[in-house]
């Protein structure tokens, strides 16, 4: 590689940076932190004990913990089962990933065979005249599990409502779902409402539903899968202010998910699917010898990658404009929270690649690269400082590498990361999700102060990632404080 005079480099533990102005033969990624798309609501997958055995705490943990060495999921789809006596099988894993801060929401493969055209749980479609024991039922499940530690963020109101298949299932019109959720959606209050989750994200469907203005008042999330089509940006959703999510798919199931490099085409998805505005990516089985995790309990390559994303591009984090492509079989994408930066690299080639990268509207200057290839998993290749706002990295050949920029002050003895505190959604009307880098060490408290310096409402929790109800509170401006881990958390929110 060929460099103009004066430039500095520093090499530690692999990771090779240059801080420079004017590059040769670059490939260039441009970062502007001004410039942002979608708010990420997470990475995630399914876990259905009624079809396959169930996540034991540890891979739970394995799975959505965020330690070294586990995979910082933060979604977990389940199962609304078609009969209340088996809600028991769902609760138990939901409630240890709720506890490491995780959403759950939960998908009907069918309603109860009493409530559908052919009485059975497989085919057939919904009675009009059932719409409201439907409602019931679900809300029911969202009872059970909130009853049991496992609140659910969100449901669906049908699995692939457009597929016929032959196992539990149930095909809906799209006029038939625009009737439920004129009908129905309001008894749903503040549990957000996903639809249509169809399986090839058909459009069609969900421009009719975004196109009614009574049915799309109704429905939060757009969800949809990827099998055989979707997988493009959704321009109609974003200007109806509706949250665009990827609720199942998975790239293949013939291999391993330690096949290589044929596990790089999880990231590659990742890639296009934060690239086309998606807010949230949920992979099909979590456990699975094709899946995240094996059957032994072993994090594979596919999890791995899907780890370069979930462990750092976190909940509350913005995409920001990057260079999609820099270069030939070269993708990034970029994300961005109060006091950091995360750039997300994947090197489909079969050689290494030097990229030089301008971080622009953002005052950064500790490095720290992780990377996942053939040989590494969410390898840590070292912490290095810099300043200005150029800096260069040599990606290893089909790899994916995750660059986590933040800032740091002196206090006089070392350099101290400043700690990160995000409020989504801001504005709000009837609730905030909180969340914040670090996992609290014990309970902590936080409060809410209005104008005039008054604490109008007290909280407790224990993880990194919380909901308060503001909904009693009155439109204005508010200010969060939070003491977490001998640090002090202070945020202004606005209450619609």
């Amino acid at each position: 590689m060929k460099l103009v005079s004066g430039m500095k480099f520093f090499v530690l533990m692999g990771l090779f940076l240059s801080l420079t102005v004017g590059f040769i033969n670059a490939q260039s990624v441009t970062v502007d932190c001004a410039t942002e798309y979608q708010v990420i609501r997470g990475f995630g997958g399914m876990n259905m004990p009624s079809w396959i055995a169930d996540l034991t705490t540890d891979q739970v943990n394995l799975a959505f913990g965020n330690n070294t060495g586990q995979l910082g999921l933060t979604i977990l789809r389940v199962k609304v089962p078609t009969d209340a006596a088996q809600f028991y099988k769902e609760y138990p894993a939901a409630a240890t990933a709720r506890s490491l801060g995780a959403l759950v929401f939960a998908t009907p493969w069918s309603p109860p065979a009493s409530m559908k055209s052919n009485s059975s749980i497989v085919g057939g479609t919904i009675k009009a005249t059932s719409y409201s024991d439907y409602t019931a039922h679900l809300l029911s499940f969202a009872t059970y599990m909130k009853n049991n530690k496992a609140a659910l963020y969100a449901v669906s109101l049908q699995n692939e409502p457009d597929y016929s298949v032959t196992y539990e299932s149930c095909n809906w019109k799209i006029n038939q779902m625009i009737d439920f959720l004129k009908t129905q959606g309001s008894k749903f209050d503040t549990l957000k409402v996903i639809a249509p989750e169809s399986f090839c994200f058909n459009r069609t469907r969900t421009d009719s539903i975004l196109n009614n203005t009574d049915a799309a008042l109704q429905m939060d999330i757009v969800g949809g899968h990827i099998y055989g089509g979707g997988l493009s940006d959704y321009a109609l959703a974003r200007q109806k202010a509706k949250e665009v999510w990827m609720t199942e798919h998975f790239t293949e199931s013939l291999n391993t998910g330690n096949t290589w490099p044929l596990a790089l085409d999880v990231a590659s998805e990742l890639h296009n699917c934060m690239a086309a505005n998606f807010n949230a990516y949920i992979w099909w089985y979590i456990r699975r010898s094709y899946g995240l995790i094996d059957e032994s309990g072993v994090v594979t390559k596919r999890g791995y990658l899907m780890a370069q994303f979930a462990k750092f591009a976190r909940p509350g984090y913005i995409r920001v404009a990057s260079t999609i492509t820099p270069a030939a079989n070269v993708f990034t994408t970029a994300y961005k929270s109060d006091s950091s930066v995360v750039i997300v690299v994947l090197n489909k080639g079969t050689n290494a690649s030097t990229i030089h990268f301008t971080l622009k509207n953002k005052d950064l200057n500790i490095l720290t690269r992780y990377t996942t290839s053939e040989t590494k998993n969410v390898y840590n290749e070292g912490t290095v400082s810099f300043s200005g706002e150029m800096f260069s990295a040599t990606v290893d050949a089909q790899s994916t590498s995750t660059f986590v920029l933040k800032k740091s002050i002196n206090n006089g003895l070392n350099d101290v990361l400043i700690p990160k505190l995000s409020i989504y959604p801001n504005p709000a009307n009837k609730s905030i999700t909180l969340t914040l880098e670090d996992q609290p060490i014990s309970v902590s408290k936080g409060s809410i102060y209005n104008q005039m310096g008054v604490v109008v409402c007290t909280f407790s929790f224990n993880s990194h990632q919380y909901d308060v109800d503001i909904s009693n509170l009155p439109a204005n401006v508010y200010q969060i404080k939070i003491l977490m881990n001998n640090r002090t958390y202070i945020r202004k929110f606005i209450k619609k």
